[in-house]
């Protein structure tokens, strides 16, 4: 399951009853700010495999190479 699984999986299931994202999660975790957290924290989680993934493209391993060396 990734991240995004149970954010799709609770907007799908709002739209079908017509409740709120908040309410379910107060119904479910008593929680009527997971919503927010876990979307700033997938956000995050995206925002830093970009800048990973763009580190890596800006520094390729040498052509040849299968190990990666410690720094």
């Amino acid at each position: 399951m990734t991240h995004e699984t149970i954010l799709e999986e609770l907007e799908d299931y709002c739209r079908a009853t017509g409740l709120k994202p908040s309410t379910v999660c107060v119904r479910a975790l008593n929680d009527s700010r997971y919503l927010a957290r876990h979307q700033r924290r997938l956000d995050a989680l995206n925002r830093d495999a970009n800048k990973i993934r763009q580190y890596m493209a800006d520094n390729p391993a040498p052509a040849g190479t299968d190990q990666v060396a410690a720094e």
